[in-house]
């Protein structure tokens, strides 16, 4: 009897295993970075921070750290092609500095 429990054991490990590998890669179950939900949220939170810098109703401080993160955002994008790192930064970048910097929107005062 446990010969034949041992023999079915491993005859369904090989065949778990083969139908896995059978698989394109497209259709695995991928944990971890998930580039098609990542880059929905980074289109969701880009559009939301080009909101905030173009609402002209904001303070200046709260524009000014949109455009930041929009910028910070593009760059790590062009860095890593990865819209999970983009999106990320997106969400928790925090500027060093509000101060003036060369190709910054001028607001009206």
């Amino acid at each position: 009897m446990t010969r034949i429990f041992f023999a079915f054991i491993i005859l369904v490990s090989a065949f778990a295993h083969a139908t896995i590998e059978d698989k394109p890669k497209a259709e695995q179950l991928v944990t971890g970075k998930n580039e098609n939900i990542c880059k929905l949220t980074f289109s969701q939170e880009m559009i939301s921070q080009q909101m905030t810098f173009s609402n002209q109703a904001n303070k200046q401080n709260i524009r000014r750290i949109a455009e930041r993160k929009i910028a910070a955002a593009r760059k790590t994008f062009a860095d890593t092609g990865s819209y999970c790192d983009a999106a990320n930064v997106l969400q928790t970048f925090e500027p060093d500095s509000l101060s003036g910097q060369n190709g910054d929107a001028q607001f009206r005062q």
